[in-house]
């Protein structure tokens, strides 16, 4: 039965696993572990494209039960490539991993991911 129920999550995930956002490939996301156990740290990576208009990076969890979040300042075309932030001991359930690049002007771009927190119990 604990087969079957890891196997389904399995499946689940990778059919998921990273959906496209409207990224205009100024932002890709790399998001790992896809799938975990309770209490998780899942590990986001922002490849953001340099830009004079780049201000900050909001990184999100959001299971419908469970919200954190990290806001990264940007300096413009000076800002780091990469931008790393764990996700530290999320508890169990489905979660939507949202990445939002926003510019000088406060629009945002949004790239997505999910990723499946199994409880231990």
């Amino acid at each position: 039965m604990r087969y079957r129920v890891f196997a389904f999550i399995c499946v689940v995930a990778a059919l998921l696993g990273v959906k496209p956002g409207l990224a205009e490939n100024r932002l890709r996301i790399e998001v790992w572990p896809h799938v975990s156990t309770a209490p998780a740290n899942v590990r986001v990576r922002a490849i953001v494209e340099p830009n004079l208009e780049n201000r900050a990076l909001q990184v999100s969890a959001d299971s419908g039960q469970f919200f954190r979040s990290s806001y990264v300042p940007l300096s413009g075309i000076d800002a780091a490539t990469v931008t790393e932030t764990t996700l530290k001991n999320l508890p169990g359930g489905a979660y939507e991993i949202a990445v939002a690049l926003v510019d000088a002007q406060g629009h945002q771009i949004v790239a997505r991911a999910t990723v499946m927190v199994t409880s231990s119990r």
